[in-house]
């Protein structure tokens, strides 16, 4: 299993959007994201992807050179047209904006229509939270539907993600960043690259039947979703808000995609720095101060697990399962660049 550092990732990441016609500063703000996924532990959102995206690109549901576009806005709102540019580069534009005009006018929100995959969303909340700004954003079905509903025998929704970060000034933002069905479909990939099973109850085969073997998913299978009638309920939420309520399928597009919604916040809105950070210090201390239960070593806060592993892959670099990596080569090859 090859292991890299997070500066030697991004420079194959960048190289390899590159040769794909991403211009430089696009190439390299993808290979950020999908390297600081690594960084974090999700490497269902990282290198993985390459190939799928690069045969997105080629498929035209991609356009490497295309750039996001306001069209219209407000002092405290924007809807963003992605133009079907690289899904990480229409992240940044559209959370740099949200946090630009939360910390200029208090709070915003911001929608974007006609995006590709932009991957985990705490890449871009994270990014707001340790600028003192409060986000949230959700996702609805992108690509073809995978998720099944509550009591329901098909897929009609997609993995739909929410995501929310706090700013934490003592440490590493207060971070929830989950799929609303049982299990990402990225995860499901890296199980298949790691040659691993799945837990029971996430997916079912394109039977109906319950597996455990992540190529039933790839084979026509589909998502549970997680906690029942709560996790679609979440789902459904999140499908509203980036559908119907910002109009993503009045833009018409390569793929039926629905869009993104941001909401942002300046953490001093209601209360000054001084006074939040204590207050939110004694607020987790009391969380983790509980006694760790049997078989856990301590009870860690949302987004502490990754900054552990952060601060892990900092000393010890970021390893890439062999199938990830023999298919990130086999993708480069596809444009033109020889990895060693």
């Amino acid at each position: 299993m090859p292991v890299f550092t997070k500066s030697a990732l991004e420079k194959i990441t960048a190289s390899i959007f590159c040769s794909a016609g991403a211009p430089e500063d696009m190439a390299q703000q993808v290979a950020e994201v999908l390297v600081d996924n690594h960084m974090a532990g999700h490497d269902s959102h990282g290198i993985l992807r390459i190939p799928e995206y690069l045969k997105s690109i080629e498929d035209g549901e991609i356009v490497p050179t295309a750039r996001p576009e306001i069209l219209q806005e407000t002092p405290n709102s924007a809807l963003i047209t992605g133009h079907w540019a690289l899904g990480q580069c229409t992240g940044l534009f559209a959370a740099d904006l949200a946090i630009a005009k939360a910390k200029a006018n208090r709070v915003a929100v911001v929608s974007v229509v006609q995006a590709a995959h932009t991957g985990r969303l705490a890449a871009f909340t994270d990014r707001a939270a340790r600028q003192n700004v409060v986000m949230f954003m959700a996702i609805g079905t992108v690509d073809r539907p995978m998720t099944a509903p509550f009591g329901g025998a098909a897929a009609v929704l997609g993995t739909n993600p929410i995501a929310f970060s706090i700013p934490n000034p003592a440490g590493a933002p207060v971070t929830l960043d989950i799929a609303t069905s049982a299990i990402a479909a990225g995860k499901v990939k890296v199980a298949k690259a790691r040659h691993e099973n799945l837990p029971p109850d996430v997916i079912l085969d394109k039977h109906g039947n319950p597996s455990i073997n992540p190529q039933d998913f790839l084979d026509g299978g589909f998502l549970l979703p997680f906690g029942g009638h709560k996790g679609y309920a979440l789902a459904v939420i999140a499908e509203l808000l980036s559908g119907p309520l910002i109009g993503a399928e009045a833009y018409p597009g390569v793929t039926a995609r629905s869009g993104i919604f941001i909401f942002a916040m300046d953490a001093n809105l209601f209360r000054p720095m001084a006074e939040y950070a204590p207050a939110l210090a004694e607020s987790l201390g009391r969380i983790k101060a509980v006694p760790p239960a049997a078989g856990f070593d301590e009870v860690m806060v949302p987004g502490e697990p990754e900054a552990k592993v952060r601060a892990k892959r900092e000393q010890e670099g970021i390893p890439i399962p062999d199938d990830t990596w023999q298919a990130v080569c086999a993708a480069a090859r596809s444009v033109g660049l020889e990895l060693a």
